[in-house]
């Protein structure tokens, strides 16, 4: 009875844990967080999105020509790297090799294209694996 209360304390834990580090939004949530700018100008735009609320930075300036507002955005991810724990040493295996880290970081790359007319947004597109 007392390993079954402290497992599910444990998986209790995990699901907290695992929302609460979470903050990216879902596709849905992000569609409708863009299109709250479409109608807005470009310089309101430029000051009120929040690329971290979407899970994004940016990778460079804004870039702002004549009849696009376009945001080139990076999400950075950590792929855990799978091995054993405990490999089996036994004769002839040599020793254990140490890796110095166990995921390998990367970053996404997306494109949030506002098309203006006279500098008000009238679409909103997205373009990249990670949008």
């Amino acid at each position: 009875m007392n390993f079954k209360m402290t497992l599910g304390q444990c998986a209790l834990a995990s699901v907290l844990f695992g929302c609460a580090s979470t903050p990216v939004m879902n596709a849905t949530e992000r569609e409708k967080y863009l299109a709250q700018f479409v109608g807005q100008s470009s310089s309101y735009i430029q000051s009120h999105l929040d690329l971290a609320k979407l899970g994004y930075q940016n990778a460079t300036a804004p870039f702002v020509q004549q009849n696009t507002l376009s945001y080139t955005v990076i999400r950075p991810i950590s792929i855990p790297i799978p091995m054993a724990q405990n490999p089996a040493l036994g004769a002839g295996a040599g020793t254990a090799v140490p890796i110095p880290t166990q995921s390998y970081d990367a970053s996404l790359q997306c494109e949030i294209r506002f098309q203006l007319q006279n500098q008000i947004a009238t679409a909103v597109q997205l373009s990249g694996r990670t949008c």
